[in-house]
């Protein structure tokens, strides 16, 4: 009896720490049940599929579904367990015979997913406490699992707003830069870093929240943040790096809105990606240079990209993560 109480107790607690830990807990990730969930789901998937964007984009909502499955079955049968103790744990209210294995688990799932006993109630104050628990369980999750599904939901709009924003300015790393072009430097990138860089804090901390927002996989390459993210992050890499120092648009701005884009690649890697045995190949400057934009010249280029390394190997592991590869950075087009 004392056995079968203690693990199906054991398996309760273990859920709810994840349920709170997964819904609740803003620094510390997803549970670690949860956590295995996603990352297995997601390698088998991606293994299966390819490159088959349609499937993938089933992903998100798929591992959404199949947590909260996890969390009712794991909670179910912990309970379960605990009333399968003693055959004196449950009675019939209306018809005195044995309660069978089947009778165990109605009033388990009975007792978890409503406020009433049915047919069948606790025989004593010991079970009458645990039922009461069980009863409580049911409630946490319904009210964590619905809070949560709106929390995901929001946070995929934000993300691929976010994206969107970046993809309307251009589409390539080059387009972004002429487009910070007002004639005599590139202050016109001014504006969109002092508002949008508010905005990808806000998403990064959201991906560390909810980390099932990683998964959330979309086959529109301008709503992809692992595609759009990179892009830009090559612009604001020629603004800092490539061009003269009259012609560069505000510093402050620029810089914050680096350090935001390198806090976003942390919590990434932290949360749910690797970052790649490569750098990301720098960006070409000889479109831009065709076009008479005062740069500096390949080889400075080079040299003061070269402490960038690790970065741009986050930016590579981001985009492999997700399924996409080099080529497709200059392919949202």
């Amino acid at each position: 009896m004392i056995g079968l109480v203690s693990i199906g107790l054991l398996i309760v607690l273990s859920t709810i720490i994840d349920i709170v830990w997964t819904t609740l807990w803003v620094e510390g990730g997803a549970g670690f049940i949860t956590d295995k969930l996603c990352k297995v789901t997601w390698f088998v998937m991606t293994k299966i599929t390819g490159k088959n964007r349609k499937v993938l984009r089933l992903a998100g909502p798929l591992l959404l579904i199949s947590t909260l499955l996890m969390w009712v079955v794991l909670l179910w049968f912990g309970w379960f367990l605990v009333f399968s103790a003693s055959p004196q744990a449950i009675m019939n209210t209306s018809n005195p015979q044995a309660i069978s294995w089947q009778n165990v688990i109605y009033y388990s799932g009975y007792t978890l997913f409503t406020l009433g006993l049915g047919d069948y109630s606790p025989s004593g104050p010991y079970w009458q406490l645990l039922t009461a628990i069980a009863s409580g369980t049911g409630m946490l999750f319904f009210t964590f699992g619905a809070s949560y599904i709106i929390s995901i939901v929001g946070a995929v709009i934000d993300k691929r707003s976010f994206s969107s924003s970046i993809s309307e300015i251009g589409k390539s790393s080059e387009e972004i830069v002429g487009a910070a072009w007002n004639g005599k430097d590139f202050s016109n990138i001014d504006l969109l870093l002092m508002n949008l860089s508010d905005n990808l804090s806000k998403v990064a901390i959201k991906h560390k929240a909810y980390p099932l927002l990683h998964y959330y996989h979309t086959s529109d390459k301008k709503k992809t943040m692992s595609l759009t993210v990179p892009t830009l992050d090559d612009a604001l890499s020629i603004l800092a790096y490539g061009t003269e120092e009259k012609a560069k648009p505000n510093p402050i701005l620029l810089k914050k809105f680096r350090n935001c884009v390198k806090d976003y690649l942390d919590v990434l890697e932290e949360t749910y990606m690797t970052k790649a045995d490569k750098a990301l190949a720098l960006p070409d400057l000889t479109g831009l240079r065709k076009k008479g934009y005062p740069l500096v010249s390949d080889a400075d280029f080079s040299k003061k990209m070269q402490h960038q390394k690790e970065r741009r190997q986050q930016l590579l592991g981001f985009v492999l993560k997700d399924n996409w590869t080099a080529e497709d950075i200059e392919k949202l087009k």
